[in-house]
């Protein structure tokens, strides 16, 4: 791992770590953020933005995981990219765990959430999840797949990602000061696997 990651990934690090200490700073920016969306959510979507909140929960992702890694493995016998990204979402899953209860940030009302969440608010593990998701896939298929397919592949999960931390926002789970944690984490991550990949 070269200064190339190291710093790029301790940047990252130091914006995600911050931005919980500034939080009640940032509160006027993430009311202003969510008067936005309810400003403009549209109820015809909610079964997509519900759907997006199941595809990308713990259950389901820990079984896309699962399947990529078999396949990578058994497949392809490529043992180490499936461990990179077993161990990416590890590390991953570990830091949101840590930090919702060390940040112990309250979630929005939750007015039109589908499930009311009890669990602290920063950062959003769904979108750092499917971010990752999409970024890391088409990285450990890169070498067994055709540059078209890895196109199609990072454009559809890239699709969902964006779709999943806008319905975190619709279905007022989340402050989007805990998208962007969960993206920067993800980001960081993702030049962590990178770094053990080259």
């Amino acid at each position: 791992m070269t200064d190339k990651y190291l710093i790029p990934i301790g940047i990252l690090m130091a914006i995600f770590i911050l931005l919980p200490i500034f939080s009640r700073l940032l509160v006027p920016f993430n009311l202003a953020v969510r008067e936005l969306v309810g400003k403009y959510r549209d109820m015809r979507i909610r079964p997509l933005m519900v759907f997006t909140h199941r595809y990308n929960d713990f259950l389901s992702f820990s079984i896309q995981l699962l399947l990529l890694g078999l396949l990578l493995g058994l497949v392809w016998h490529d043992w180490r990219r499936a461990g990179v990204l077993f161990i990416a979402m590890f590390i991953q899953t570990t830091i949101i765990t840590l930090f919702k209860r060390l940040t112990s940030i309250d979630r929005p009302p939750q007015l039109v959430s589908h499930i009311v969440m009890t669990s602290g608010s920063y950062p959003s593990g769904h979108s750092a999840a499917s971010l990752t998701f999409a970024l890391l896939v088409p990285l450990v298929l890169m070498p067994y797949l055709s540059q078209a397919v890895i196109i199609i592949l990072g454009s559809l999960l890239s699709c969902v990602a964006l779709l999943t931390a806008y319905g975190r926002l619709y279905l007022d789970v989340h402050w989007f000061t805990d998208v962007i944690g969960g993206w920067l984490l993800s980001i960081a991550v993702f030049l962590l696997s990178i770094g053990f990949l080259t």
